[in-house]
């Protein structure tokens, strides 16, 4: 054995004890430090022909490296929408890495127990009908890709066709949105699609969600054809969203495929105080949750959830298989339901969160996170320095400088003035044609603490480019 592997092998535990060390070294940098610092780009490292072993490794990652860190998983990172990760699901994320196990999701293994536990648990926390199925992806991009190949494969068999015979010969879907996000026009490309087969038909002034009218004016110009309908449980640019009531009803006259993007705001779904906004969203065949949002869980991982009727839709489509000839049975193996073959044991911090906080714990943090947006809202406002796009939602909304005329220029250049104080990040968007900042209050620690700090920052700095 390679001497360095063999003293390896022998220090494991002290290996693991230094990688805890840096844990309390990272944890204060993100109380202290910078939440996104600029990196000057260095010369490619080369490998030696003898290594240094694994402490002297983690000790030259941490020297060189350690202070490039971004420091999103804290309570001062609002640019994105990032979560962070809880102390249970970062336990569960170290034991899946010990654990190593290749999760192919079969009947007679414990992962495929886990991973079901996990889904069922999103499904009571979230207050989804029993019919839905989920499985786990890598990430929102993926778990879209899925529902999407899904639902290609529905508009596929309206045609008489499968996967099996490939997308050549079959009539592209209608494909209907308001608002899209990038990793829609991802998938389609992907699932040979593409991005050009959306039809954005249009939102109401001012707004980033649907114009019912408009949606049913293209849902009859259809006809016949098989439609896919994509709404939004809360938009990244500006946590709008659309009337899922009436995109249901919708669908019970049209018979299209809807799937829900609930990447950025399912997780509001906890909340009895915001669940009546999410109405008509379990009439959807398709929607997305991701894990490393507001779940807070790390990253890598999203679910695509699918209604039972359509899981044959998802077997055929990903089935590791030649040639697909047999039917999905409550006994196939995940592997066969989505992109992966080899898996990473991803659902295991999903359900360590799940057990660790019960629906008591998310839901305070959903209620939590949103009374701070809103009381964020105030504060830029009050300062007469900004003016917030439209009332809050649930936890984002989109605010630009309060003057005529801000310009593209104005508002990244506040962007890197605001990552240059070190804060907090937030990240520019356009919203109904008008240069914004956006913001999103994912993270699971954020206190009224870190609101004001943030507020104070960008305010004293937004003042200069009035």
């Amino acid at each position: 054995m390679n001497e360095r592997m063999k003293a390896d092998r022998e220090r494991q535990f002290e290996i693991f004890k230094r990688v805890e060390k840096e844990a309390e070294r990272f944890f204060e940098q993100r109380e202290t430090g910078k939440a996104l610092p600029f990196w000057e780009r260095k010369p490619i490292r080369r490998i030696g022909e003898r290594g240094l072993g694994a402490e002297a490794a983690i000790d030259l990652f941490v020297k060189e490296y350690g202070e490039g860190l971004a420091l999103n998983s804290g309570s001062r990172f609002f640019g994105y929408v990032i979560g962070g990760v809880t102390p249970a699901a970062l336990a569960g994320d170290w034991l899946t890495s010990l654990y190593d196990q290749n999760a192919f999701g079969e009947m007679d293994c414990m992962d495929r127990q886990i991973e079901d536990e996990a889904i069922e648990g999103l499904k009571d926390l979230l207050g989804l009908r029993s019919d839905f199925t989920g499985s786990f992806t890598s990430g929102a991009t993926m778990a879209t890709t899925n529902a999407l190949a899904c639902a290609r494969e529905w508009a596929a068999a309206k045609q008489g066709k499968s996967a099996n015979d490939g997308i050549y010969g079959l009539e592209r879907p209608v494909v209907l949105s308001a608002f899209a996000h990038a990793s829609i026009y991802k998938g389609l490309s992907i699932l040979g699609l593409g991005r050009n087969s959306i039809i954005e038909y249009g939102k109401l002034p001012g707004r980033d969600c649907g114009d019912m009218a408009k949606l049913e004016e293209e849902l009859k110009k259809a006809g016949d054809k098989p439609v896919i309908v994509i709404a939004n449980m809360g938009t990244a640019n500006s946590g709008d969203m659309d009337d899922l009531k009436a995109i249901a009803d919708l669908k019970k006259k049209y018979g299209f495929w809807l799937h829900v993007d609930g990447a950025v705001g399912s997780m509001a779904m906890a909340s009895p105080k915001y669940r009546p906004l999410y109405d008509g969203a379990e009439e959807a065949d398709s929607f997305t949750i991701d894990g490393h949002k507001w779940v807070n869980v790390n990253y890598d991982c999203a679910i695509a959830m699918i209604r039972k009727e359509h899981r044959e839709m998802q077997y055929r489509t990903y089935a590791q298989t030649t040639s697909v000839s047999d039917h999905w049975t409550e006994n196939t193996a995940i592997e066969h339901l989505g992109n992966e073959g080899s898996r990473r044991f991803r659902a295991l911090a999903v359900w360590m969160a799940l057990m660790a906080y019960g629906k008591e714990g998310f839901r305070e943090m959903v209620e939590r996170d949103c009374e701070l947006a809103q009381k964020f809202a105030v504060l830029l406002e009050e300062s007469g320095v900004y003016k917030v796009h439209k009332p809050v939602l649930i936890n984002g909304f989109a605010f630009t400088l309060n003057k005529e005329n801000v310009t593209d220029e104005e508002i990244h250049a506040l962007e890197r003035a605001i990552r240059a104080e070190g804060t907090t990040y937030l990240n520019p968007s356009g919203v109904c044609g008008v240069p914004h900042l956006r913001c999103s209050l994912s993270n699971w620690s954020i206190e009224e603490e870190d609101i004001r700090k943030v507020a104070e920052a960008v305010i004293k700095v937004g003042k200069e480019f009035l």
